[in-house]
């Protein structure tokens, strides 16, 4: 009994009635765990146009002068097909508007003298109308042959392939000796001066977009900002997402380049790993003068960040909030 009563007293000197054991914890100012929320997307760097580059002309090919990875400016010559038909047949509408134009002063001269003759009574009217139906014919005659003129250079002018953008060669089908029609792919072409960011967003998050304070293009840790161009307003059905498209603001990563599309959506949020919840209330632990005070977060959702409504310099627990209990005595360290 002696031995019993001896250890009460050591047990009340050492743990006295009405004092509990300190908790350590750590403790961070709310202004420095506070955390932006932000949503991403899986994105990519598009070019604005990827051309497949065919023969608009029978021909044989003559000449390849980009290869597959040239890049080139807009201008240059990439294939040539053999044009010696092309120039015969501009030789030839050349002759024809000689010729038409002979014949149309021809008519003009007979034309004059007819009506000198209707004059003089020596021509009938009859004759006279003849006269200047031919001359009529005639300069139909010329404008056909002008016509035909345009066509046979434009038919030459053909026979030259030139890039209409700069860009880079990704794909050349054409081979030098090889007969081609209208319609058969020479090159792809992909430009490399125009492009634009394509990203495809979750239908749920994509409204957020337009609101957002801040976007970039995350890719290989690297970040490129960026700014919203267009919202599709059609939601895919198989997939339940929508496509956005953004233009760079600065400094571009090259076409083809993948990563994310980020944007914040509110700023100044409470890491999700810092909620607790006690008596299935979910809330923060603060250190309230060296107690533990479970402060309720209303509106908190398990798994997502929480925006607070607390002084910026509250001290947050961050270490040691497992098996707190609000009142705790704490031992604190920062």
């Amino acid at each position: 009994m002696r031995f019993i009563i001896n250890l009460i007293i050591v047990t009340f000197l050492v743990f006295p009635f009405g004092v509990s054991a300190q908790v350590s914890i750590r403790v961070e100012p709310l202004n420095n765990i506070l955390v932006d929320l932000e949503r991403r997307a899986p994105a990519d760097v598009q070019s604005l146009n990827n051309s497949l580059l065919s023969a608009e002309v029978t021909a044989v090919v003559a000449g390849i002068h980009a290869d597959v990875g040239h890049q080139v400016e807009a201008g240059t010559l990439l294939v040539e097909l053999e044009n010696t038909d092309y120039l015969l047949a501009l030789e030839q509408a050349e002759a024809n508007l000689v010729s038409a134009v002979a014949q149309k002063e021809q008519a003009d001269s007979k034309l004059r003298r007819a009506r000198e003759l209707l004059g003089n009574q020596y021509l009938s009217a009859d004759e006279l109308l003849d006269r200047e139906t031919d001359v009529t014919i005639r300069q139909s005659q010329i404008k056909s042959a002008e016509v035909a003129i345009r066509v046979a250079r434009r038919n030459l002018e053909k026979c030259r392939i030139i890039a209409p953008f700069k860009g880079v060669v990704t794909a050349r089908t054409a081979q030098v000796g090889s007969f081609v029609g209208i319609g058969t792919v020479l090159v792809q072409l992909v430009q490399t001066d125009r492009y634009e960011l394509n990203a495809e967003l979750p239908s749920g998050v994509a409204d957020s977009l337009p609101d957002a304070g801040e976007i970039w293009f995350e890719s290989r840790n690297q970040r490129f900002p960026v700014e919203l161009l267009r919202l599709s307003p059609v939601i895919e059905s198989e997939r339940r997402s929508r496509h956005a498209r953004f233009g760079f603001s600065g400094e571009a990563p090259a076409v083809g380049r993948s990563g994310d599309v980020v944007w914040h959506i509110e700023s100044g949020q409470l890491p999700t790993g810092l909620v607790s919840r006690r008596n299935g209330v979910l809330g923060v632990f603060l250190n309230d003068n060296g107690k533990a005070r479970f402060s309720p977060l209303p509106g908190a959702q398990e798994g997502r960040p929480v925006p607070v409504n607390l002084p910026p310099g509250t001290e947050i627990i961050t270490v040691g909030r497992e098996r707190l209990q609000d009142g705790d005595t704490l031992s604190v360290s920062r």
